[in-house]
């Protein structure tokens, strides 16, 4: 099945992907990237000891650090 889905994506790496790998376009990077991703197998959640600083999505909140109670 497959679904038309508008996205933002960081051109610099989809020409990079399409450079690197030979692929037509976005979509097909797109695509790769996916599958690739998939084909990893894991559980889709992080171990603790696997645990980055850009795994933490909450440094994304600018008051996190400002919250009082």
């Amino acid at each position: 099945m497959r679904k038309k889905v508008e996205i933002e994506i960081d051109d610099d790496l989809v020409q990079e992907a399409i450079r690197r790998y030979g692929l037509a376009d976005a979509r097909e990077a797109v695509h790769l990237a996916l599958r690739t991703l998939l084909a990893e197998g894991g559980s889709g959640e992080a171990d603790e000891e696997e645990y980055d600083e850009f795994s933490d999505l909450s440094v994304l909140d600018p008051h996190r650090g400002n919250r009082s109670g």
